[in-house]
């Protein structure tokens, strides 16, 4: 088994809800639950997937703590999940963002926490405003500084990032403890905007602004919509393409609320919606070790 952190931060996985759904256990979760909670048999596998959250909020916010608390603040608390889609580990480039948010536009948010150091911020920025004109950094109160002096150095691009701070309690960012992002488009390229479509969706694209599809070979389709989409104006482009990355939201107010607050991240990013029924029967069941 690994050790006690890899095993913590692998708790709030499709993985360890699969196991648990279908088998009755999961070795990992086991391995948590033996190492984080106390009596654990008189327990409920929800109040122990709660006990374990409230130790990572306050000892190790690990990535899926910050994740969880973007999709609920931001999703939520300033959007609509009916008009809303929230995507993670997006590649751009040659860089994966941690989170992206498509409502009116697209809006990409990185994650450093105390754990995490900048030295790939500057490459990491460059390619996600290649696809997005808005990007945030998340960080600690105790980064922001850092953070700040770095932007600095990045001229118009890094003035343009904005930066949030998770707070003590870890549930929303006060006005005092963000900067808003700017637009910025210098870095926009189509190719990376193209590449973060699916097939039906870049189709679309194409459809909607030419009216048809190019009429070529199979083997040449993805190159010559690619091609096409490359004459449409860039920011046309981006917001068609943002249009439809926002279609990808599958699920309604109603089943985003049943979910437990702890797993609403890990159910919403891995599809497991169609298995809320069994989730919430595991969660009411007793912990039996």
């Amino acid at each position: 088994m690994a050790d006690n952190s890899r095993a913590i931060n692998r708790v709030f996985t499709k993985n360890v809800l699969t196991g648990l759904i279908t088998e009755g256990r999961n070795d990992v979760f086991d391995y948590v639950v033996k190492r984080y909670v106390n009596d654990p048999e008189n327990k409920t596998h929800g109040e122990i997937f709660s006990e374990v959250y409230s130790y990572l909020g306050r000892q190790k916010r690990n990535e899926y703590y910050y994740m969880n608390t973007l999709l609920n603040r931001i999703l939520i608390g300033y959007h609509s999940v009916n008009t809303t889609c929230a995507l993670s580990q997006v590649r751009i480039g040659q860089h994966i963002a941690d989170f992206v948010m498509i409502n009116g536009e697209g809006k990409v948010y990185e994650i450093k926490s105390n754990f995490d150091n900048l030295d790939r911020l500057n490459d990491q920025l460059s390619d996600y405003f290649k696809a997005f004109s808005k990007v945030v950094v998340l960080t600690t109160p105790h980064e922001y500084n850092k953070v700040l002096m770095f932007l600095e150095r990045l001229g118009d691009m890094g003035d343009a990032v904005g930066v949030y701070i998770m707070n003590k309690r870890g549930t929303y960012f006060n006005a005092t403890d963000r900067r808003e992002p700017k637009e910025y488009t210098d870095n926009l390229e189509h190719s990376c905007i193209f590449k973060l479509l699916r097939k039906c969706e870049y189709e679309n694209v194409v459809r909607n602004y030419y009216g048809e599809l190019p009429k070529t070979v199979p083997v040449r389709h993805f190159r010559e919509c690619l091609d096409w989409f490359s004459q449409i104006p860039i920011l046309i482009a981006q917001d068609l393409a943002c249009q439809e990355l926002k279609e990808r939201n599958i699920i309604t107010k109603t089943e985003y609320d049943s979910i437990q607050f702890e797993l609403k991240s890990v159910v919403y990013f891995s599809g497991f919606v169609r298995k809320l029924p069994e989730l919430e029967l595991l969660l009411n069941t007793t912990y039996r070790g």
